[in-house]
């Protein structure tokens, strides 16, 4: 059985994304299933260390996913989006490659052959659509309206978002899947001590970590607050955070955000790193005193699940999602509510408990990952 992934998109442009590939060629890889090849279709042009990874992944670039290029253009004009073949170009080039399910994207067509199984990652634009443009919001329904009317299968990350997929196409007939995603298992051994992250980030020795891109449903501004909050107590707590800057539906979101922080007095206490080397991204997060995550939505928090594998206390937004994934040391405050953060920080660092047992969590985290394979490939092989 050969599988199709699209990714037409940098590694830099969407963390989250190439987190949750890399975590599920991981799984696959420890699952080791001989009948079964992987194949990445992508861009001729497009950044991705994916196939460095994972030698046995095959992979197919076509000029097809180069934004604004000749073959772009013209696969975009033989697409006809109400039509039975919905991207033809595409759905010849995965023919010629003897492709038998493209996995985790829309379909090429009803007529191709090839059988499709979506993944709508969330549904954010059902609860936050200000967050939007009209454009934005009308291409995502397109898009995912056409998954639910036209793949053999729908995979979501949560049964919160098993709910809104109900909400949003209640009349589909396709089979829909909750897949929790695993990331892969930080190996304790290898990680960068805390002296060297430190001296190269100018962090102090006690902080907490909050690994989110700047998106505004992030809702990075109640961590501003709760800091906010501490400084007029006479606290100094510092938030040092990781993650891109930019939120393309909402350009001006960081820069609002720091400017909130210096009117707050805060800038000190909120550090932004930015984009860093992922085994720096999983030291920082474990030599932290503890994950926030304050995200007013998520589908299936990677960064939680990166938390709950180090075995780390997480503070989180009270959402429906982050109680669906349960972790083990988790304290919970209200999105909205920087009074509570400011509390749970300020226990967090006059606590001592340690996280469990690096066996323990080691055993836990290699089932976990390969459930997520093995499950992956039952929802695969039942729909091929």
């Amino acid at each position: 059985m050969r599988i199709a992934f699209a990714y037409p998109f940098d590694d830099s442009a969407w963390l989250g994304g190439k987190n949750y590939f890399t975590s599920l060629f991981s799984a696959l890889a420890i699952v080791a299933a001989p009948d079964v090849q992987l194949v990445l279709v992508t861009g001729t042009k497009t950044v991705t260390s994916l196939p460095e990874q994972f030698p046995s992944l095959e992979v197919i670039r076509t000029p097809m996913f180069d934004r604004r290029s000749p073959a772009w253009i013209l696969r975009q004009l033989a697409r006809v989006p109400g039509g039975l073949s919905t991207d033809p170009l595409v759905d010849r080039l995965l023919k010629r490659h003897r492709i038998d399910l493209l996995s985790h994207s829309t379909p090429v067509g009803e007529k191709s052959g090839i059988k499709s199984m979506g993944w709508l990652p969330d549904f954010q634009f059902l609860h936050y659509p200000d967050h939007w443009t009209r454009k934005q919001l009308a291409d995502i329904r397109r898009v995912y309206a056409n998954a639910c009317r036209r793949c053999d299968a729908l995979i979501v990350s949560s049964r919160d978002a098993l709910r809104d997929l109900q909400a949003f196409a209640p009349e589909s007939t396709v089979p829909r899947h909750v897949l929790h995603f695993t990331p892969i298992p930080f190996d304790a051994t290898r990680l960068r001590p805390k002296a060297e992250l430190v001296a190269q980030y100018g962090i102090p020795e006690v902080y907490f970590h909050l690994p989110n891109q700047f998106w505004a449903h992030k809702n990075h501004r109640v961590v501003v607050e709760a800091l906010a909050l501490a400084r007029a107590n006479g606290a100094q707590v510092t938030v040092v955070c990781t993650g891109n800057p930019v939120d393309h539906r909402r350009p001006d979101h960081f820069e609002s955000l720091m400017a909130r922080c210096r009117e707050a007095g805060v800038e000190a206490n909120f550090r932004v790193l930015g984009v860093v080397p992922y085994a720096d991204m999983q030291a920082l997060m474990a030599h932290s005193r503890a994950v926030i995550n304050p995200s007013k939505f998520e589908g299936w928090s990677t960064s939680v699940e990166e938390g709950k594998a180090l075995g780390k206390r997480i503070l989180l937004s009270d959402i429906p999602v982050h109680r669906e994934q349960a972790p083990e040391r988790a304290d919970y405050f209200g999105p909205d509510d920087a009074q509570a953060l400011k509390t749970l920080m300020l226990a967090c660092l006059a606590s001592d408990d340690a996280p469990p047992a690096a066996a323990a969590l080691a055993a836990r985290n290699d089932a976990a990952m390969r459930a997520f394979g093995e499950r992956f490939l039952q929802l695969a092989r039942g729909v091929a």
